[in-house]
């Protein structure tokens, strides 16, 4: 059977303390091989930097919460997206192995491949589209490359955004924008392409997807989610991002899960954190 955590997941906000890294004791070591089953020069980066890093704690947004209090063109903004099953996405987590994961991550010959205890991993058109309903196509966007969206102009738009435009934009604040603009933009710095910290503020990057939301400007977010988890991999200060997507796949590539630590997480039923309820973004806890 899995192992279960015993500790509870909590919300990333800049308040919340992310769990310390397990390190490794004689009797995991032998574990540790094992998930390296062929790629052994990858332990030690593991040990001194994956095992360090900390892992991006899931949000999902409940799209009848949406049509439930009146977004309706948010609702239809995002099914145009083709991204209700990645936003209400759950399931289980195995943290030990999703470090495993980014660990050997590659990408080769437009393709991200790993590898876990020896299975190969090639996560190609079909994983994708097999797991969580995402095909590539759209416009690829990331940072430094906006002119993809040649009639984007990020000041413009964010004034357009404002619920009491200024004179002179100086930051670009979540918490001045109108109302569907401003959960817009929590699903794209919670969700979507989510951090750990600084939610207040929107980068030209977050700008220009909630302009190509906005806009129904389809974007090929399995570039943009490959580039994000690649990124994640390559700068230490990133969390990993998509534990539950990631996790999915290894279900999905059939790695044995046999007594690996699992956390079991499910939705909360209710709304109670005020942040939540304005966003419509639920936390995650332990179950059990």
């Amino acid at each position: 059977m899995p192992r279960r955590s015993q500790r509870a997941i909590q919300s990333d906000d800049e308040h919340s303390t992310p769990p310390n890294p397990r390190s490794p004791n004689h009797e995991s070591h032998g574990r540790i091989e094992a998930w390296f089953e062929d790629h052994e020069d990858n332990i030690q980066v593991f040990l001194i930097e994956m095992n360090r890093k900390q892992i991006s704690i899931p949000k999902v947004l409940r799209f009848s919460w949406l049509r439930a209090e009146g977004f309706e063109s948010l609702f239809q903004q995002l099914k145009h997206q083709k991204l209700k099953s990645f936003l209400e996405l759950l399931g289980k987590i195995y943290p030990d192995l999703v470090k495993v994961f980014f660990t050997n991550l590659e990408f080769k010959n437009d393709v991200l491949l790993s590898s876990i205890k020896g299975v190969h991993m090639e996560i190609n058109k079909r994983a994708w589209k097999d797991v969580v309903g995402l095909k590539p196509r759209g416009v690829q966007v990331r940072k430094g490359e906006i002119g993809v969206v040649p009639e984007f102009n990020k000041m413009q738009y964010y004034d357009q955004c404002l619920r009491n435009p200024i004179v002179e934009i100086k930051h670009f604040h979540v918490g001045g924008l109108k109302v569907d603009q401003r959960l817009l933009g929590m699903i794209v710095i919670k969700i979507l392409i989510p951090r750990g910290s600084n939610h207040s503020t929107l980068n030209e990057g977050d700008l220009i997807f909630l302009y190509c939301i906005q806009h129904n400007i389809q974007v090929d977010w399995i570039y943009m989610f490959r580039d994000h988890m690649l990124k994640a991999k390559r700068l230490m200060d990133f969390r990993l991002p998509y534990v539950v997507l990631v996790s999915k796949f290894i279900e999905y590539f059939g790695i044995d899960v046999e007594d690996e630590l699992e956390e079991s997480t499910k939705l909360l039923n209710h709304t109670s954190n005020q942040n939540c309820t304005k966003w419509a973004l639920s936390r995650w806890e332990m179950d059990g």
